[in-house]
């Protein structure tokens, strides 16, 4: 009997295709599918870890790496041990290739399980990935990096404010983005608010240290530690 994908993987498939008929170039294609302002970000990413990192050595899992935003832009920190993992194998070939790392590892995964062992990560970065969630699947998540995360460790994930105007206005609205989905051209938004999300990650074993919030419309950030 054949599987049916989760809908993250089906819906991120089709949107890549599109991006790749649309542009004609690997480059953009890759860059759009993670939002654009691939090299901006992916510096602000960066700085976000830089500043909340431990001393000497330390290892970051980045769930939803994409097309490498955050592992391009850390590319020469010498100290970090990176592990990138995401649901679509020809993003994960590009963020390889863009970070020219071969002490590092990425992966393919299918599913909200983390190939990781238990306690193994002294950072997690998890950006524009809840947002494409069930809240199911996000608690789900949480669980997991409160498993992968040593004691002490930091989570850094962004979340769309289903309480703040400028983020639900950027999106269309339920039924044309239903539409949008089911031809391919976006994948599923989730908003969630920030005493859910700091709820679902306290129920996780996580401590929520700070939040984020951003004037301009750009997702919020929330840090929390295990």
């Amino acid at each position: 009997m054949l599987t049916r994908k989760p809908h993250y993987i089906r819906e991120y498939g089709a949107m890549l295709e599109l991006l790749r008929r649309r542009h004609g170039d690997e480059d953009a294609a890759m860059q759009k599918a993670v939002g654009g302002s691939y090299q901006k970000e992916g510096k602000r990413q960066s700085e976000l870890i830089l500043a909340r990192a431990p001393e000497g050595p330390f290892t970051l899992l980045d769930v939803g790496c994409g097309s490498g935003r955050a592992a391009y832009a850390l590319r020469e920190v010498e100290r970090l041990t990176y592990f990138g993992v995401d649901i679509m194998p020809d993003l994960v070939d590009y963020a390889r290739t863009k970070a020219a790392r071969p002490d590092w590892r990425f992966e393919v995964i299918s599913d909200i399980g983390l190939p990781a062992e238990d306690g193994w990560a002294d950072m997690m970065l998890i950006m524009s990935v809840f947002t494409h969630l069930k809240p199911s699947e996000t608690q789900r998540y949480l669980g997991e990096v409160a498993r992968v995360l040593k004691p002490g460790g930091v989570l850094i994930c962004s979340y769309l404010d289903k309480n703040n105007p400028k983020h639900k206005s950027q999106f269309r609205p339920a039924p044309l983005q239903f539409l949008a989905r089911m031809l391919g051209r976006d994948v599923m938004l989730s908003f969630v608010t920030r005493a859910e999300l700091t709820r679902w990650a306290e129920d996780a074993g996580l401590k929520v240290e700070e939040v984020i919030e951003y004037e301009n419309g750009r997702q919020h950030t929330l840090v929390a530690r295990k």
